[in-house]
């Protein structure tokens, strides 16, 4: 059995058994391939917002709203406490319940977040040239799980910080599967 072979049977595998948290489905005119960011960190950092949003938002913005009283400087001070509550809301919300969804085909895009909110990123199928996952650039970035998967064309989109190693795999194995058998 050649090599060719060998990886012909594992990317079916891959594709036909796929990871507990991943998804493959058609549409009408797309495929869809996804994956789930959940992950039990979720459960240190839901305590760990509540604290720091009520700690930081609570006493500066909380204090003036009690006391009806407005004060420029302490509302200034408080902006950045404000936009970090708003980043560790949404990074927290992509741990309980966020996901990672390519769909290939007509009108393609990455979609990265919870539900039907999070962010599109479109790009256009038909002129895709590679699809990789890459390799850390040192030891700091490997030790922070520092690999995306890319997908260069026309441009070059990168996605999946949020997703773990298994799932990562799994879209890179599918996507490049989708790729090879374009139609």
């Amino acid at each position: 059995m050649g090599f060719h072979e060998k990886s012909d049977q594992l990317i079916n595998s891959i594709m036909e058994n796929p990871p507990k948290g991943t998804w493959i489905y058609e549409t009408f005119d797309n495929i869809i391939v996804g994956a789930s960011t959940r992950s039990p960190i979720a459960f240190f950092l839901v305590p760990f917002l509540l604290v720091w949003s009520g700690g930081s938002i609570g006493s500066i913005y909380g204090f003036q709203i009690a006391n009806r009283e407005f004060n420029l400087l302490l509302s200034l001070f408080g902006l950045p406490f404000l936009a970090g509550s708003i980043f560790l809301l949404f990074y927290v919300l992509m741990m309980i319940a966020g996901k990672v969804e390519i769909v290939t085909g007509y009108n393609s895009y990455i979609f990265t977040g919870f539900g039907n909110i999070g962010i599109k990123k479109r790009f256009d199928w038909d002129s895709v040239i590679s699809i990789y996952e890459n390799e850390p650039l040192n030891k700091v970035s490997q030790k922070n799980n520092g690999r995306l998967i890319f997908i260069e064309g026309n441009t070059r989109i990168k996605f999946g910080s949020l997703l773990n190693e298994e799932h990562r795999y799994y879209l890179v194995t599918a996507l490049q599967y989708l790729y090879n058998n374009k139609k």
